[in-house]
C-alpha cells in the first residue's frame, strides 16, 4: 500500500520536536544552529537571517560537516548542538529532524510553519 506524503510528514511530527517561530526568532542570538533545508532558488528568495542552507537532498551527506564547521560552542558534542530546521511550511523540515535523529542528533527541533510562518509573524528576511 502507498503513503501519502501528508501521511508520512504527520508520522514524523508524531516522533520529532517542533518549535514556534516565535521561540526561533527568541534563540537567533544562542548558540542555536539554524538550517534552511530548501531549495537554493528557495533560499535565495528569501531566508532567515544567519540560517545555513542544506538542501534536505544532501541533508545525510553533509549535516556532519557542517555542524563541525559552524558550531561556535567547540565544548558541546556536535550530537549534543542546538538545532533548528526549517522549509517553505514545516513538511520537508520535519522529515529531515527525523533523519537527523537517525543520524544521532539529540537536540534538533523543525520550525512548525516553516518561512511561510516567520513571514507571516513580521519576522525578518534576508535576500540577496
Amino acid at each position: 500500500m502507498l503513503t501519502n506524503p501528508a501521511d508520512l510528514v504527520a508520522k514524523a511530527k508524531a516522533t520529532i520536536k517542533e518549535c514556534s517561530v516565535r521561540d526561533v526568532h527568541e534563540c537567533l542570538k544562542l548558540d542555536t544552529l539554524l538550517i534552511d533545508i530548501r531549495e537554493p532558488v528557495e533560499f535565495q528568495r528569501g531566508h532567515i537571517p544567519g540560517s545555513y542552507l542544506l538542501p534536505r537532498g544532501m541533508l545525510e551527506f553533509e549535516v556532519h560537516g557542517l555542524v563541525d564547521k559552524v558550531r561556535e560552542d567547540k565544548g558541546i558534542a556536535p550530537e549534543d548542538q542546538d538545532i533548528v530546521l526549517y522549509c517553505g511550511t514545516g513538511g520537508r523540515s520535519a522529515l529531515a529532524a527525523e533523519t537527523m535523529a537517525a543520524l544521532g542528533y539529540r537536540n534538533v527541533r523543525s520550525m512548525a510553519g516553516g518561512i511561510i510562518a516567520w513571514n507571516q509573524a513580521g519576522f525578518p528576511i534576508d535576500t540577496p
